[in-house]
């Protein structure tokens, strides 16, 4: 009797043992939101606000049409830009197929892009951020498109958007990229060049 209830716990611990470890997935959280597909036609329906990685937001996203159904995954092939819970990012016109994310927007628009990466030798979710002037002309025409800024020499990259309100630029802190002291900056100088009504 001491050896069948052996072989019956034996067998149920190798039973339970043998179970995939499957990793728990949050229920996804679907906010209001939309996108812009490839002719330019607006769709509205429901955005999922939690991916499995806060980078997932930069290569693709999942959307329910506003009428119910499967949340389906859409990429940059399908959308050039979408939006939800006031967070907005558009595709990445370098065709590496790329999401970035407009912090700021107006003359001067900043963006964000997010990727998984290494600091110090610890994994880690970097960011690369982006400008664009809406606005140039004449010899400062290369600012109309999106370009890099660097994280180390930021305000060096800054200062060609930002040269008709200096002012503005002297006051970042030259040795530290502070994010929210940048798009602070950013939308006090798109202040000055608000197209306002009559």
């Amino acid at each position: 009797m001491k050896k069948f209830l052996s072989v019956i716990l034996l067998g149920a611990g190798l039973t339970i043992a043998a179970q995939p470890k499957k990793a728990p997935k949050m229920a996804p959280i679907l906010a209001e939101g939309y996108y812009v597909n490839s002719k330019n036609d607006t769709v509205v329906g429901n955005i999922q606000a939690n991916p499995e990685s806060e980078t997932e937001f930069y290569q693709k996203f999942y959307f329910q049409p506003a009428k119910g159904g499967k949340i389906m995954p859409v990429d940059p092939k399908k959308a050039k830009a979408y939006g939800f819970d006031g967070r907005h990012f558009v595709l990445l016109a370098s065709g590496d197929g790329l999401y970035i994310e407009r912090l700021a927007s107006g003359r001067l628009n900043l963006f964000e892009y997010k990727y998984d990466g290494k600091v110090d030798g610890y994994d880690h979710i970097v960011s690369d951020y982006y400008m664009q002037d809406t606005r140039a002309e004449g010899s400062d025409i290369k600012l109309k498109e999106i370009n890099k800024i660097s994280n180390k020499f930021y305000k060096k990259d800054l200062k060609p958007y930002m040269k008709d309100q200096l002012m503005l630029w002297t006051d970042l802190d030259k040795f530290t990229f502070d994010k929210q002291a940048v798009i602070s900056a950013i939308n006090e100088f798109n202040k000055f060049y608000a197209i306002t009504a009559n």
